[in-house]
């Protein structure tokens, strides 16, 4: 099995297209007889099984998807949502020593104002939250402390 994350990310340019491999690795009649280019020998993976992550799936090139199958995971439902964001909570406050200052327990209002993010942004949000808790001179998260990043972050620069 091989695993291909977050394949929408993958971009090419007019020289090389990262995905170009796959066209033929997915179609199992040329998959049986596949010649890296790198290694310059044929290899047999027409028993591969390709697992693809997607956060877009309008971002991968349509003849990729006519050769996979698609299977959409709704989000999480707001309880779900609220088991995550715990889970997170949970995490980040394990893995550090002081951790142990703040309750078990994430209350309610921070965990309903993480429910509208992804996982990433509630780890990212959790982890200020944890920080901006501390400056106040707290050993409990509060909605307040709760941020959501401006996405200032710099852009990649083209390497």
């Amino acid at each position: 099995m091989m695993t291909v994350d977050e394949i929408d990310k993958a971009t090419g340019d007019a020289q090389y297209d990262p995905l170009g491999a796959l066209y033929a690795l997915l179609e199992h009649d040329t998959a049986q007889s596949f010649i890296d280019e790198f290694a310059e020998i044929s290899i047999n993976t027409g028993n591969v099984v390709w697992v693809a992550t997607a956060n877009q799936a309008n971002t991968i090139p349509e003849p990729l998807l006519n050769r996979m199958n698609v299977y959409e995971i709704a989000p999480p439902d707001r309880d779900g949502a609220r088991r995550i964001a715990q889970s997170i909570y949970d995490e980040i406050r394990s893995a550090h020593a002081w951790g142990a200052r703040f309750p078990e327990t994430l209350v309610d209002a921070p965990l309903d104002s993480l429910t509208r993010v992804s996982p990433r942004a509630m780890r990212r949000a959790m982890l200020n939250a944890f920080g901006n808790a501390r400056i106040n001179n707290r050993h409990q998260v509060q909605a307040r402390d709760i941020e959501f990043g401006n996405d200032s972050r710099k852009k990649p620069i083209g390497f």
